[in-house]
C-alpha cells in the first residue's frame, strides 16, 4: 500500500504515468543551452542558484496551495466521501467563469486527465469527455461528463455528471461567484466525486478526493491568474 501512496491519482489510476501526463519534455534546444551554460558557470555557483531557485517555487507554491481550503463531505448512501476546495481570487467574477467553462481546457485543470474534449453541446448542456491513461498494458479510465450551466445575477453553477464511461460514478459542481461588497474578487467552491472500478478501499478514494479538489483549486487559481497576465 506504500507505493500506492505515492501520489495524488496513482492510488485510483495504479499507477498513472506521470511523466506523459504532465507533459514533461525538454527540447534539444533547451538541453543543449543547458550544457552551455553548465561549461562556463563554476558548479558552486549552479548549486546556489539552483537551491535559491527551488526554494522560491516551493515557498510561492505552498503560499499558492495555502489559498485553497480543501476538505471532505458525506455522501449519502456510499462509504467515499466527497472532496471540496474553496478559494476567493483576486480576479474579477467572468474571469473565472471563462476558465471554468473551457471545458476543452479541463486536462489542465483537472489532475491526470490526459485528454478533455467537447464532444457535444446544446442551449441546456455540454458533454465532455475525460480521459485519465494507465500503464500501457491496463488502457485508460474514460467518462462522458455532461455539465449542466445554471446562471443568475453574480452567480454560475456548473453541475457535472457522468452519463456514460468505466467508472462507477462522477461528479463535479463548481459554484462561481461575486464577493459581495469586494469588487474584483470572486469565490468559487469545486466539489468532486470519482469512483472508479477498482479494488481500492474507501478510505483511499475519500483521500484522493480531497487532493483532487484541492489541485483543481489550484490549477484554476494559476489559469485565472496567467490570463489576466497575458491580457495585460
Amino acid at each position: 500500500m506504500r507505493a500506492l501512496r505515492a501520489t495524488p491519482w496513482h492510488r485510483l489510476a495504479i499507477f498513472v504515468a506521470c511523466a506523459a501526463a504532465f507533459g514533461w519534455r525538454a527540447s534539444a534546444q533547451t538541453r543543449d543551452a543547458s550544457v552551455r551554460d553548465a561549461a562556463v558557470v563554476p558548479s558552486s555557483a549552479r548549486d546556489a542558484g539552483a537551491r535559491d531557485a527551488a526554494t522560491a517555487d516551493a515557498t510561492a507554491d505552498a503560499a499558492a496551495r495555502e489559498e485553497v481550503q480543501a476538505s471532505a463531505e458525506d455522501v449519502p448512501g456510499i462509504a467515499v466521501r466527497r472532496g471540496r476546495a474553496e478559494t476567493v481570487l483576486d480576479a474579477p467574477f467572468e474571469a473565472v467563469v471563462r476558465v471554468m467553462t473551457d471545458y476543452a481546457g479541463y486536462a489542465d485543470v483537472m489532475p491526470y486527465v490526459r485528454e478533455s474534449r467537447i464532444v457535444h453541446r446544446d442551449h441546456a448542456a455540454t458533454d465532455v469527455y475525460l480521459q485519465v491513461p494507465l500503464r500501457p498494458s491496463l488502457g485508460v479510465l474514460w467518462s462522458l461528463v455532461r455539465i449542466t450551466a445554471r446562471r443568475t445575477p453574480g452567480r454560475v453553477e456548473l453541475e457535472g455528471r457522468a452519463v456514460d464511461g468505466n467508472i462507477d460514478r462522477f461528479e463535479t459542481n463548481a459554484i462561481i461567484e461575486r464577493v459581495s461588497g469586494s469588487p474584483g474578487r470572486t469565490r468559487m467552491v469545486f466539489t468532486i466525486l470519482a469512483v472508479p472500478r477498482l479494488p481500492f478501499p474507501s478510505s483511499v478514494y475519500s483521500r484522493e478526493m480531497v487532493d483532487a479538489a484541492r489541485t483543481v483549486g489550484y490549477n484554476v487559481r494559476t489559469r485565472v491568474a496567467r490570463a489576466l497576465a497575458d491580457a495585460g
